[in-house]
């Protein structure tokens, strides 16, 4: 369903200085009625004091990583196990060997698992059940990144030296689809929209796979501009160009066609409402930070929000946005 991305912050942060980037929000949408967002915290597991949101359905559900915080070098969580998330609350923790990506309206969570030696795509229910999905003999190994509410699941396979995208699609129960992949391309997917749209990024860039499985690298502008999906909702796709130089928030159509860009201290939008509304990172008095566009200008620059907290989904009515901040997952709700 909805994804996310954070080394790219890090990297706009250390060159903000140098680009002369200046504050986001000199334009704005036209006025709408405001939310006050107000923020819940959600729990982490017993034993726990640290988590990492990496999917969610934008409303009820979320699932990522959660453990403890290593206060020494090298840094990051240790001992994190799979966590699923229902309304705020973790309610399934699930084996060291599994790993989570994304997870659908039904609870059902897609992943990795490593199964007699080989990495696996897997499913799981909210209640814990794990099934491999099928696979090709000929695959060293594969992995399941996105899930969309009708349960269309989709990730990549390696046979041999080269990877293609694969589709595991939920109107033909124990069936796969291999997708063709360009020569040298190494694939990652990152999302798939509620028609089976995908979009993700290779070593030379980003791209959407159509309707008709036809594949199509995003458009970017500048000499070494490359273009890097986060969402897609239908058909309409969201994430960032950069180059050696500048970064911008970015959108194309589902062909792959850019539809606008937003510079002036924009870095990548990371999720799309039901109604259009664009949430992403941008620059606010030189600092990283969420923010709301609608149709290409600042709707809500979030003040009111943490300055850590960053984006991963928004919602079909748009009233809840879910995220990460500062060390466990978190959800604002507008009112």
């Amino acid at each position: 369903m909805f994804k996310r991305r954070s080394a790219s912050v890090l990297a706009a942060a250390a060159i903000t200085t140098a680009l002369g980037l200046v504050p986001v929000g000199t334009a704005q949408a036209a006025p709408q009625a405001a939310c006050v967002w107000q923020k819940t915290a959600w729990e982490l597991p017993t034993g726990t004091n640290d988590a990492v949101l990496y999917g969610s359905d934008g409303n009820r559900y979320g699932v990522g990583i959660a453990g403890t915080m290593s206060t020494t070098f090298p840094y990051g969580i240790k001992n994190g196990l799979a966590t699923l998330w229902d309304n705020g609350k973790p309610v399934l923790r699930l084996s060291s060997s599994t790993t989570v990506a994304d997870v659908n309206s039904s609870g059902l969570i897609v992943g990795t698992d490593y199964v007699n030696g080989t990495y696996t795509a897997v499913k799981v229910s909210s209640t814990g059940t794990k099934t491999a999905l099928p696979s090709n003999p000929a695959w060293n190994g594969s992995n399941a990144k996105v899930i969309n509410n009708a349960g269309d699941i989709a990730g990549v396979a390696s046979i041999g030296t080269k990877n293609v995208v694969v589709v595991w699609p939920a109107s033909a129960p124990g069936t796969y689809r291999e997708l063709p992949v360009p020569s040298n391309y190494i694939p990652a997917v990152d999302d798939i929209d509620e028609q089976g749209r995908i979009v993700g990024i290779t070593n030379a860039g980003g791209f959407v796979i159509d309707l008709n499985s036809q594949w199509h690298t995003l458009a970017a502008q500048g000499t070494n501009g490359t273009g890097s999906p986060n969402a897609i909702r239908d058909g309409r796709i969201v994430g960032s160009i950069h180059s050696d130089t500048a970064y911008s928030e970015a959108e194309w159509d589902s062909q792959g066609r850019l539809v606008r860009t937003i510079t002036n201290g924009a870095i990548e939008a990371r999720a799309i409402g039901g109604n259009g509304t664009v949430g992403g990172l941008a620059f606010v008095n030189s600092s990283p930070r969420s923010v709301l566009w609608s149709n290409g200008v600042v709707s809500d620059s979030l003040s009111a929000t943490s300055q850590f907290f960053q984006i991963t989904a928004i919602s079909t009515d748009e009233k809840k946005l879910i995220g990460n901040d500062a060390g466990y997952p978190s959800s604002y709700t507008c009112s």
